[in-house]
Parts: structure tokens; C-alpha cells; sequence
């Protein structure tokens, strides 16, 4: 029932004299030298500096105030953002222990069964729990191996639905589709050992959909935690939070359940393990050092799925806009591949040590256009010192991995796209010494999935380099290509991109597996 006039505005005076309340309760001068700051507002305090970008609007703050750690609060939220590789060093070593925690977001209370997955759990016990199993035994270097059947029959299904769909009359392809339906058909598979359901209707499909989207950005309640039940019940967010937590708790205990009685239908040619026959196991152990809940076991499975989709979809999209724009590059990467795979008339995974390149060309990519800009936010459960500035216990800790990509003191000619910076710069790794490049975060709340979702980025990428050739549409030039950016789980193009491919004919894929079910 929808509200009337009277009792929006009533909730509406009832929010701002709450807000203003906890401003003026929490101010307070602190006697420790703080971060500099620029000037707030009563009650938001600086959230107006922000906007639907806020890693552009966060990295524009730092450069005009020259400020690499800056000083915010966001509502009634302590923040600090950090903008320098050396303060990110800091933060992810030193300081690790101290900022280890993650804030208390209302979308993960409810769509991570209570804050039960790796991304969102506070520091503690259950945390270092569940990233153990996940480390050990959904990412380890072993099982991401046997997952790469998986990956090259979803790819292969890729390569088949572009060479048929390749014409003559240079028809523009959705680009951006197809690397989104790749991302959802390796992780839907490798989780729930179903393939991804792409059409409408299907109750699996709709509620990841709809959880994704509810991941994605910030909420009321995030920065006035004190007035979240009054702000998601007038905005209609808890509602619409409760009804999504039905239906993931619906599926996932259809698909458990199928698990457990081997009802499950599996896919031709699986035979391994899919993350929840690992979990199930897992949770029968008897050395673990927390119990592993049903709940628990839904939280970790769903986090593998919606963290990795939409990042690998993003850098995907984002590598490929980038090498149409610039074809020198994508010559020379075209030129690689098919000299390293010659004749086989496939990419194998061990192809991708050799192709230091196209590995160059990812990290330009990372550098340019981080997936997750800011990456997942910290909170620091203890007080610390960071760069010389004290940061009290409770403060949201942002690593603005945007505007170290961009930064000219870090970068020469940030904002030029050359790979070639990269190319004797050893491997893709989440382990950069200098702490330039983080596009998977650092220290203890690292992305564990980072060897996985590599993987499928690298043999995707080859596989399309050697089998086609890739340009934009007639009469679109590389300055006319938006990057304009959408903000979310995943920082991906606003614009979907629209290229034209055409068939290799040295290095024409097979498509055997076109009639593949």
C-alpha cells in the first residue's frame, strides 16, 4: 500500500530532525592530528561532494586539496579515503589488523544470510573460518584447474555463437552480452552446477539478478545507520530486501536439496565437484573452528557467484573497448597468440604463460579501469595511525585504486592506454610489490577468487584474439566510443559495446560444439 502525502512528509521530518540529532550528539573535537578534511554541511556532512561516480568525484577531492589521505564523513560515517600507493601499503600491511573489518551495509545483513559470506563477515573468528574454506577448497590453485573444463566448454559455446552470427553486411554485435552470459554461464555452472537460465521467468535468473542489483551501490541506511529501519521502510528497500532473501533462500534450498538426494541432473562431461557438493562436505567436518551453517553454506556460494560475474564480465568489456580503439595494439596482441598457439586451431590454458602481451594488456586494463574502483570498503575495529594521521576505531576506509591509475606522479602519461608499460612487468599478480596495481584489494580481505577469475579472463581473451578479427561498426571512430562508466557490484560501461567481428580465416574456429546442449 502506497504511503500518503501526510505520512511521507511526516517520515521525511522524522529523518532530517534524527539526522540532525546524531550530528550534533557526535560532534566532537578530536585532541589526535586527523586527516584534513574539506568543508561539510550539517547533518550529511560531505556526502553532496559526492556523485554517481564516486570514485571520480573522491579522486577530483584528494588531487585539489592534495590530499592523498583524505578525511570525510558521509552522513553520520567516518571516512578516510586513500589515494597513494604508499598509504595503501600501509593500510594492507601495518595496519592490516587494525582495518580488517568490514562496515554493517543493510544489503549484506540480509542478501549474505547476516553477513555469513567472505565479503561482507565483521573480523573475527567465523571470517577467518570461512575464508579457509573458500582459499582452501572452492580457490585453490588445484581446483580452479579442474574447473578449466567448465571454462573452455562455456568459451567454446561463445565461439560458436559468434562465428555463426558472423556476416558479411558487418552487422554490429553486442559485445557487452556476450561476455555477461559468459560470466554467468562458468560461475553458474561451477557453483550450482546448472548452466545460467537467460530467460525471463526462470525463478534462478531473476533472483541473482535481483540480488546483484540490490549489492550494487550505497543506500540511506549506509551512512545514517542510526535511521536505516525508518529510511529503507520509506523508501521501500527492506521490503524489497525481505522478498529477495525469500527467494534466494527458496532456490538455494531447491538446489541443496537436490545435492544432497542426487536428484541433480548433471551436465555432460561434469565430474567434478561444483561448490556446493565441496561445501556440503566441508560442513560435515569435524575440525572446523566454527560451525557451518546451511545458511552459511548459501551466503559463501552465492558471494563466489555474485562477486565473480560481474567482475569478470567488466574487464572483460572493458579490455576488448579498448583494444577496437586502439587496433596497433590489438594487432600486435592478434600477432602473439597466433604465434604462440600456431596451428592447433584452439587456445589451451597453457598457452597463457607465453602470451606476456595480452597478460600487459590486462594489467593496462586494471590500471585504467579498476572493476571495483574503490575496492570492497573497510572498517578499522581498533584505532591506528596511517600516514603520520590518527584514525579513530569505526571509520569506513576507502583505497581509491581509480585515482592511483591515474595519478601522473605514479604514472607516465596516466591516461594513455599503452600496455607496453606492463610488458616486462613479470606476472599478473595480486601480489604488487609497489602496491600501484590492486585490482584484486590486499592483505587479510583480498579477493580470494582472483586465480579464478584470471583464468577465465586470460583464455577468453585469447580465444577471441585468434580466432577473429575485431573492429568498430562502419563510421564509429575510436574518439566516438563512450567510457562513460555505471557504477555498481562491477564499474562497467554505461554503453553496452557494439563491434564488428569477423571470421580468421587462417585461424577459423571449429564450431563443433555449436549444437551443444
Amino acid at each position: 500500500m502506497e504511503l500518503n502525502l501526510v505520512s511521507w512528509v511526516s517520515s521525511l521530518l522524522l529523518l532530517a530532525l534524527s539526522a540532525a540529532y546524531v550530528y550534533y550528539t557526535t560532534r566532537r573535537r578530536s585532541p589526535q592530528r586527523l586527516p584534513p578534511s574539506p568543508p561539510g554541511w550539517p547533518v550529511i556532512g560531505h556526502l553532496h561532494l559526492l556523485s554517481e561516480m564516486p570514485h571520480h568525484a573522491m579522486a577530483e577531492l584528494a588531487r585539489t586539496m592534495k590530499a592523498p589521505l583524505l578525511r570525510l564523513r558521509l552522513g553520520s560515517v567516518r571516512a578516510v579515503v586513500i589515494s597513494k600507493p604508499e598509504l595503501a601499503r600501509a593500510a594492507l600491511t601495518t595496519n592490516d589488523p587494525a582495518l580488517a573489518s568490514r562496515p554493517h551495509l543493510l544489503s549484506g545483513q540480509f542478501l549474505s544470510f547476516g553477513c555469513s559470506d567472505v565479503t561482507f563477515a565483521p573480523a573475527g573468528p567465523y571470517h577467518r573460518m570461512a575464508r579457509r574454506v573458500v582459499v582452501s577448497e572452492l580457490l585453490s590453485a588445484r581446483r580452479v584447474a579442474t574447473y578449466g573444463a567448465v571454462r573452455v566448454k562455456e568459451l567454446r559455446r561463445l565461439l560458436a555463437r559468434l562465428t555463426k552470427n558472423t556476416s558479411p553486411a558487418q552487422q554490429p554485435v553486442d559485445l557487452s552480452e556476450c561476455f555477461l552470459n559468459l560470466a554467468n554461464d562458468v560461475l553458474c555452472r561451477v557453483a550450482f552446477g546448472r548452466r545460467f537460465p537467460h530467460g525471463k521467468g526462470d525463478k534462478l535468473g531473476d533472483v541473482l539478478a535481483e540480488a546483484q542489483d540490490l549489492f550494487a551501490g550505497f543506500t540511506v541506511g549506509d551512512f545514517f545507520p542510526e535511521l536505516e529501519p525508518v529510511a529503507s521502510t520509506v523508501t521501500g528497500l527492506r521490503r524489497r530486501l525481505k522478498s529477495c532473501l525469500a527467494d534466494l533462500r527458496a532456490v538455494c534450498d531447491e538446489i541443496v536439496d537436490e545435492h544432497i538426494s542426487g536428484k541433480r541432473q548433471r551436465i555432460p562431461g561434469d565430474r567434478e565437484e561444483d561448490f556446493v557438493d565441496v561445501l556440503l562436505r566441508v560442513q560435515k567436518s569435524p575440525d572446523l573452528e566454527v560451525p557451518l551453517t546451511d545458511d552459511n553454506l548459501k551466503a559463501l556460494v552465492l558471494d563466489m557467484f555474485v562477486a565473480g560475474t560481474d567482475t569478470t564480465f567488466a574487464t572483460l568489456e572493458w579490455v576488448m573497448t579498448e583494444l577496437v580503439r586502439h587496433p596497433r595494439i590489438l594487432k600486435k596482441a592478434q600477432d602473439e597468440v597466433r604465434r604462440v598457439v600456431g596451428g592447433k586451431g584452439r587456445v589451451e590454458e597453457s598457452d597463457v604463460g607465453e602470451l606476456h602481451y595480452m597478460r600487459a594488456i590486462i594489467k593496462e586494463t586494471f590500471r585504467l579501469h579498476p572493476a571495483v574502483p574503490l575496492l570492497v570498503p573497510r572498517e578499522s575495529v581498533a584505532a591506528c595511525t596511517l600516514g603520520g594521521y590518527h584514525i579513530p576505531a569505526k571509520t569506513r576506509v576507502f583505497i581509491n585504486t581509480f585515482a592511483m591509475g591515474r595519478d601522473p606522479e605514479i604514472w607516465d602519461s596516466p591516461l594513455e592506454y599503452r600496455p607496453e608499460r606492463f610488458e616486462n612487468g613479470g606476472e599478473i599478480d595480486l601480489k604488487d610489490p609497489d602496491y600501484k596495481l590492486l585490482p584484486f584489494g590486499g592483505g587479510r580481505r583480498g579477493c580470494p577468487g582472483y586465480t579464478f577469475a584470471l583464468a577465465t579472463v586470460q583464455v577468453s581473451l585469447a580465444s577471441l584474439l585468434y580466432h577473429f578479427e575485431w573492429a568498430l561498426p562502419p563510421g564509429v571512430a575510436a574518439e566516438d566510443v563512450n567510457l562513460d562508466e555505471c557504477f555498481g557490484l562491477a564499474t562497467r560501461k554505461k554503453e553496452p559495446l557494439f563491434v564488428v567481428v569477423t571470421k580468421s580465416e587462417a585461424y577459423e574456429f571449429k564450431g563443433e560444439e555449436l549444437n551443444e546442449v
